[in-house]
């Protein structure tokens, strides 16, 4: 895919101050509690479908795996447009305690044996007795000093490095997510609707409230005095945007708490 192209998609995609983020019934969990890959439709607040993230298919030997590591099992979700247009992806290790993500833009065709790419930010789990937080880190680039060495030649180089840029920090079962910056307001969030009990007892899926903007997105959620004067840039809501999905393993896939949970055929209990 042509590079212009890919960055006016993310552009189109992110550029909304609120998105939300569905995950699609899991016909398999239904049934059997079989864990199947995940697969999000992400919309706008119209209604209309303007992207996809989408769980990569593994391995036989990696389906088995993830059957048993569960909550903690490692994963890569691809993001496309509405037009499924490759867009990035984000890539999950598998971890004992504290859940790390990081958001890859990849210059190259999707494929399992190719993961290099370019360092967008990572979101990473604290642990915590009974509170659910995060903290969001964006990558910054950073130009060196230019020098000229002893051929003549003006040389230079650039650095990297992370830059934290929001913390969550949510008390027991909550389903909002306020991100806060540095001054502790609010500069974003993500928030877990509730879909009705039907829906949320047969069907092992979640929608969540991806809001971006500071200034446009908490019209009569939250007082302004308690609002952030920073607006996130796209590096920053591509993190975020990975973060709902974060959560949405973390704490809200009830097939991701253990083995036989979930299921008309599973003998396990209902734990959510």
């Amino acid at each position: 895919m042509n590079n212009a192209l890919r960055l006016s998609g993310v552009r189109s995609l992110l550029s909304n101050p609120i998105l939300i983020l569905e995950r699609q019934i899991e016909f398999g969990n239904i049934i059997f509690g079989f864990e199947q890959n995940n697969r999000y439709r992400i919309s706008n607040v119209n209604n209309e479908t303007v992207g996809w993230a989408i769980e990569r298919q593994r391995s036989l030997s990696q389906m088995m795996m993830r059957q048993l590591t569960k909550l903690h099992r490692p994963f890569v979700v691809d993001l496309f447009d509405h037009n499924e247009n490759y867009l990035f992806k984000i890539d999950r290790k598998f971890s004992f305690i504290n859940s790390k993500l990081k958001v890859w833009s990849n210059e190259e065709q999707i494929d399992d044996r190719n993961d290099s790419g370019i360092l967008i930010g990572e979101s990473v789990q604290s642990w915590h007795l009974w509170r659910r937080r995060y903290n969001l880190f964006v990558q910054e680039f950073k130009k060196r000093q230019q020098y000229v060495d002893e051929k003549g030649l003006q040389t230079g180089n650039v650095s990297n490095m992370l830059r934290q840029f929001g913390a969550i920090d949510a008390p027991f079962l909550s389903f909002e997510f306020p991100v806060m910056d540095e001054e502790n307001k609010i500069v974003a969030s993500v928030d877990r609707n509730w879909v009705g009990l039907g829906r949320e007892f047969l069907t092992d899926t979640g929608v969540y409230v991806v809001r971006f903007d500071s200034q446009r997105s908490f019209n009569g959620v939250y007082d302004p005095t308690v609002l952030s004067n920073h607006v996130l840039n796209l590096d920053e809501r591509a993190i975020l945007l990975a973060n709902a999905i974060s959560i949405d393993f973390d704490y809200f896939s009830r097939h991701s708490r253990g083995l036989g949970s979930g299921g008309f055929l599973s003998f396990g209990g209902y734990d959510e």
